[in-house]
Parts: structure tokens; sequence; C-alpha cells
């Protein structure tokens, strides 16, 4: 490509005295040949067997994955529970619901830290201690945009089955 071809572009950035600038094509070039993206509905159809193998409890899921996610899987847990929770059935939820065997010395340092930011409450009780959630738009929050995250990955993940 001739540099009549190319113009300049500025990017927003700064650096000392000039905006950044990248050299971008002039009207039609060739682009590779793109896939078109399956549709929603087919979207929707594919994931019916895993979501309802989810629903069924028939997927075990990493413990890492649980893990990386602990924080908002025990806010999302508290928050539907029915009555008070504690660690001790929190952990046996998260075993049940996701086959993850987590040790206490994980799950507990999580409950500690969404207490001491203010997103849970904790209420000592004779030999336990019972969690709630204290900031419910900060709970919230935190759920919607690790679930959005999750769905992210996990549709670019099933889509990219089928060029297998």
């Amino acid at each position: 490509m001739s540099g009549d071809n190319l113009r300049r572009v500025t990017t927003g950035k700064m650096q000392g005295q000039n905006a950044d600038e990248r050299v971008t094509p002039l009207g039609e070039t060739e682009r590779p040949e793109s896939h078109d993206p399956p549709s929603r509905d087919a979207i929707t159809e594919s994931l019916d067997p895993v979501i309802d193998d989810v629903v069924d409890g028939e997927t075990a899921v990493d413990d890492g994955l649980v893990t990386q996610s602990l924080e908002e899987i025990l806010l999302a847990m508290i928050a539907v529970a029915d009555g008070g929770t504690h660690g001790t059935g929190l952990m046996e939820e998260l075993e049940a619901q996701f086959g993850a065997e987590l040790s206490p010395g994980t799950v507990y340092p999580r409950l500690h830290e969404l207490e001491a930011d203010g997103t849970l409450q904790m209420h000592e009780l004779v030999q336990t201690k019972q969690y709630g959630i204290a900031d419910d738009a900060a709970a919230k929050e935190q759920i919607a945009t690790s679930a959005y995250q999750h769905l992210a990955l996990g549709l670019f993940l099933h889509a990219s089955l089928d060029a297998l």
C-alpha cells in the first residue's frame, strides 16, 4: 500500500506536545472473510441442554473457577438463603451446588473481607456467626458484573465449539 492511500488519525492519547497518531487506510480495503455470528435464538437453543444440566446439579464446576468468583457466589447464596446463613452451611451449599470442596481457610477470609467492606453484616450467635447482606446495591452490582463477565466468556467458548 503506497503512502497515497494512507491517512493519519489521532488516537487521542498525548505524548509530549503532540497527540499519538496511527496510520489507517483510506477508502475500501480488502478485509479477511468474516463469519456471521450465530443468531441469538441459535445460541439460546444450543445452551438449553447446558442450562438444564446446571439447574439439575449435574455439572460440577472446577474448584479454581468457584474460588475465582467466590465472593460473588457467597453473596448470591446469602441473598437467596431462607433464614440465616453461616460459614459451614455455605461450604456445604458450595459442595452441593458446584461439587466444590473448599476449605474454611478459603471461605471464611472472603466472608470477613465482605464484612469489612460493608457488603455483608455478621451476627454473632452462641456457637456460630450468621451472615446477611448489608449493602444490597453493592452486592447486586458485584454479582451482576461477575455474571456478565462469566456469561460473555461462556458464550465465546460455547460458540467456538462449532469451529472444532
